[in-house]
This record gives C-alpha cells, structure tokens and sequence, in this order.
C-alpha cells in the first residue's frame, strides 16, 4: 500500500496542491492542529469551502474554539479516517504543517502522563527562563537534551515532570505509531520546499489578504467563549487581539502578524528537514508527483 505524506511550511501551497489531485482517488487527512477549529478559517488559512467541495479534507473545522486538542487524541481521530477512506477503496493523503502531530502518528509517541489541565494552565503562563530554571531543578538531564530557545519542548518536559515522571525517562523512545502496525506500507513522503525569499513574499502576501477577516473572527470568537479560549491560543490571535484592545495600531498589527509567520515558517522548515519520512521537493515536482502516483 502507498501512503502519500507532504509537510510544509505556511504559505507553501499545501491546501494549493490538494487542488490538482484527483478527488475520486484521493482524500485529504489534515494535520494542522489550529486548522481543527471552525470559528476560525480565516487566521488559520483553512481550506475553503470551495476547495473542501473539489476534494474532502477530513479533520478541519470539527471544533469549537473553547475545546482543546492533543496529539494522543489526533492520532486516534486520523486513524478513524484513514480506515474509512481505505474501507471505500480511496487512498488517504496526508497533509499539514504541525510536523510533532505528523510524526506523532506515524512513529508514535513518548508514553508521558495525562497532565491535568491546572498543571498545563500554570506552566503555560511561565516565561521561558522561569520553566528552564525550574526544569533544571527537577530533571537536568530533560533540559540537556532541549534547544535552550525551544519554549514548546521545555515547557512540555516540565509539565510531565511536575506530575512525577522524569522526562528525561520517558523520552527515550515511543510506543504507537501507525507505521508500526503496517511495516510493509510505502511511505511516499516530502516537504515542499521554496527558496526563503520567495516563501516570505508569499507569506507576507497572505497575511495582507487575512487582516480583515481574523479580525472580524476574532471578535466573534471572543463574544462566544471569551479571549482566553484555546483557539485564540492560535498563532497570530494575540495581535489580532491587542489590536481590538487598542495596544496596538493596524500598522504594527499587520507587521507583528507577518513576522511571526515567517518565524513560524522558519520552525517549521527546521522541523520538516529533521524529519526521516520526508525529503523536499519543489511545488511543481510535488505536482508532477503526486498526480502520477500510480507510477510509483
């Protein structure tokens, strides 16, 4: 069995690729953790309904924006449309840009503890140096291990440490993973690939064509759930919201929105390079490709 994987930076042209693809074939399993909440298309770049109706994407805009979501919970959620759309006789072609869930599902996953929400609350609102410091007290060997500037990772490590479980222990190697459970399936996986500039014009471009719409999102995301929900958590929703505020003027909210993008695009270019299932590929060659698969 083959199965299709493509990673990718925002602004790359993934939800663009899944255009050329043929829709009585394929079907799109999504892995982008902020695509998953419908209040918020705009901001997330979501496929549009247009682009949904050409080909089916599955795990898009399923939920609201006060409900969470975890990679344990993905993975399961992924398999369950994997299956169905193996049951009809289509191939399932995964796609997205939060390249831990990608790999989490795949490879599988460190066997952490479930970390109470109050234990997630209190770490989440520690600077990077106050969740280092207190990282180092409990496990060094963990912090060791973590690029110093990797807020994510540290700060994760820490709330599995606060329950009791070294990381530095349950980090040695994962359990699961689909890729376990079907050794002779044929991973045909990439990673689109843009020269840095280019993929800066685009995304820069992007975030001019979104302002207006995050906005209006956002304010109705706020009146239903509040600004403290965990869609607003979203990449970019912390300038829309000072914005709103008045801390901030258009000017600098469009300038604030674009850069972390690209910072956002350079995360994930780095993540993509180190992952073992995926080589680049430029968007033409993926386009070439992936409408010829059954040539592989």
């Amino acid at each position: 069995m083959i199965l299709p994987v493509l990673g990718g930076p925002t602004g790359s042209g993934k939800t663009a690729l899944t255009q050329v693809l043929d829709p009585k074939r394929f079907e799109i399993v999504s892995f982008d953790s902020r695509q998953v909440y419908r209040d918020l298309p705009v901001g997330t770049t979501a496929p549009t309904p247009s682009e949904s109706n050409y080909i089916r994407h599955w795990l898009v805009g399923f939920l609201n924006a006060n409900e969470s979501i975890n990679a344990s919970q993905f993975s399961i959620w992924a398999r369950e449309a994997i299956n169905d759309i193996r049951n009809r006789g289509k191939i399932p072609f995964l796609i997205g840009g939060t390249g831990f869930y990608l790999r989490a599902f795949l490879l599988g996953m460190y066997p952490v503890p479930n970390v109470p929400k109050e234990t997630k609350d209190y770490v989440l609102e520690l600077s990077l140096e106050e969740a280092r410091t207190q990282l180092f007290a409990k496990d060094p060997k963990a912090l060791a291990s973590l690029s110093p500037q990797d807020g994510y990772r540290i700060k994760r490590a820490l709330e599995v440490v606060l329950t009791g479980v070294l990381w530095s222990d349950v980090s040695k190697e994962t359990v699961g993973g689909y890729l376990s459970e079907y050794p002779n399936l044929q991973v045909v996986g990439h990673c689109l690939d843009w020269p840095r500039e280019i993929l800066y014009r685009r995304i820069n471009r992007r975030v001019e064509e979104i302002t207006t719409g995050m906005l209006a999102e956002t304010k109705e995301v706020v009146s239903k759930y509040g600004a403290d929900c965990p869609g607003l958590r979203t990449l970019g929703y912390n300038f829309a919201l000072a914005f709103l505020n008045g801390t901030i003027d258009s000017n600098t909210f469009i300038e604030q929105l674009a850069q972390s993008h690209r910072n956002y695009a350079k995360r994930q270019i780095t993540w993509f390079k180190k992952d073992p299932l995926l080589s680049p590929i430029s968007f033409e060659a993926a386009v070439q490709l992936y409408t010829n698969i059954e040539k592989i």
